[in-house]
């Protein structure tokens, strides 16, 4: 009981972190928060991290039991005299094997819940990484629609303007060409949007066609701390507590060649005798002394540390880049917003009007209109690049359960 206490406060305390150093949480809407839960709650992947923590903590329940159980002993001899005698013997944990068992099982179960944490935390990333997905060719999808809709008013009025005598047939025909080429992309664009929603709709069994709006992003990561950030990354987390369990294991090993000592005592009776018998027995390690199992103890707990090592050198990179990726896609996006988003408000009507003023020609109108249909596209495509500058942030800073607020005890 005194463990499980001490495992919750453990769980807590690395909660308690995350709140005073971890990305506001994001206003995730309830629909988004219960796609994401029943999305992990299905997920094989994540049900075999559970089940490796169920594991790991039955492993460490069972080495807290104690490591020798009694032996009862009986003894009858029939010979010149008729001898019975029963005894019970004892092997004592004379070098607290038991301790560093224990010990090493509460790394595993560390181990073990961030292996959970980060099996979710790598779902939640494909998750968002294709909700995004859908919907930036969703938006793409309906620019290229309007594009034709708008050609296709285009057409209607060129062909009036010729009965008018106002244009030539050339007019007619650069419309016809430019609406044709728009019908040929809209449907490109479209079979691009089916696509994204039925590789995120495979996710999910049974499969679901209605999205949640994705949550807004911050304008800024450049406040956190990065050191703090990549401590609690789940990943770097697991590599620590099997270097940790590697290191347990070499006392479990220098422990495991020690004897340790059998206590018997037995009584009985030798015809009208009373017998009583105390017996001491201690293993000879002389055959096998155990020390090739100390040394390769002693090589996995010096792999195990350099792994981590490398990962959380590996691990400081990825999240420096991310940061940077992210504040310079975000800052783009931020401009687009309050500079250039309203520079083309009404812009499409303006030309319309005056190509049927005269002021604007055929060509030029079709130029603008493209430039125009074209910019908002790239904006639409901005976005996506920083929703994924934006996941790749969060993975690399194991920031995603916190942030879309579904970390659990097991995934703080």
């Amino acid at each position: 009981m005194r463990k499980r206490v001490l495992w919750r406060l453990w769980l807590s305390g690395w909660l308690l972190i995350g709140l005073a150093t971890g990305p506001a949480a994001a206003e995730t809407s309830p629909a988004l928060r219960a796609l994401m839960e029943s999305f992990l709650a299905e997920h094989p992947a994540a049900q075999a991290a559970q089940a490796d923590l169920e594991r790991a903590e039955a492993e460490a329940r069972a080495l807290g039991q104690a490591l020798y159980n009694p032996e009862l002993e009986f003894e009858y001899e029939d010979a010149t005299d008729i001898t019975k005698s029963v005894g019970v013997s004892q092997t004592l944990d004379w070098n607290g094997k038991r301790r560093v068992r224990d010990r090493a099982s509460g790394e595993s179960m560390r181990a073990a819940s961030a292996a959970l944490a980060a099996a979710r935390q790598e779902l939640l990333a494909e998750l968002l990484e294709k909700l995004s997905g859908v919907k930036v060719t969703a938006d793409v999808a309906r620019l290229s629609k309007r594009r034709v809709v708008l050609l296709n008013e285009f057409v209607t009025l060129a062909k009036r303007r010729y009965a008018a005598g106002d244009v030539g047939q050339s007019d007619v025909d650069l419309a016809h060409l430019a609406l044709s080429e728009a019908s040929m992309q809209s449907a490109t664009l479209l079979s691009d949007a089916a696509e994204a929603e039925s590789r995120l709709a495979a996710l999910f069994q049974p499969a679901t066609f209605t999205w949640p709006p994705l949550p807004v992003l911050p304008l800024d990561v450049s406040a956190f701390d990065n050191k703090a950030l990549l401590e609690r990354h789940p990943v770097l987390r697991r590599a620590a507590a099997e270097a940790a369990a590697a290191k347990a294991n070499v006392s479990i090993a220098q422990r495991d060649s020690r004897p340790d000592p059998t206590l018997g005592l037995h009584g009985g009776r030798e015809d009208d005798d009373t017998l009583v018998r105390l017996t001491v027995s201690i293993p000879l390690f002389v055959r096998n002394t155990y020390r090739a199992e100390v040394d390769a103890a002693n090589a996995e707990a010096l792999r195990a540390q350099q792994v981590y090592r490398s990962k959380l050198r590996r691990a400081r990179g990825e999240l420096q880049a991310a940061a940077k990726r992210y504040q310079a896609t975000r800052s783009a996006l931020h401009d687009w917003e309050n500079s250039g988003q309203h520079r083309l408000r009404g812009r499409i009507a303006l030309l319309k009007q005056l190509w049927e003023a005269g002021e604007v020609g055929t060509i030029d109108y079709l130029v603008q209109l493209q430039q125009t249909l074209d910019t908002q596209i790239a904006a639409t495509t901005l976005r996506a690049a920083v929703w994924e500058a934006w996941i790749r942030w969060l993975s690399a800073s194991g920031q995603i359960e916190y942030w879309l607020g579904t970390q659990t005890d097991t995934a703080s």
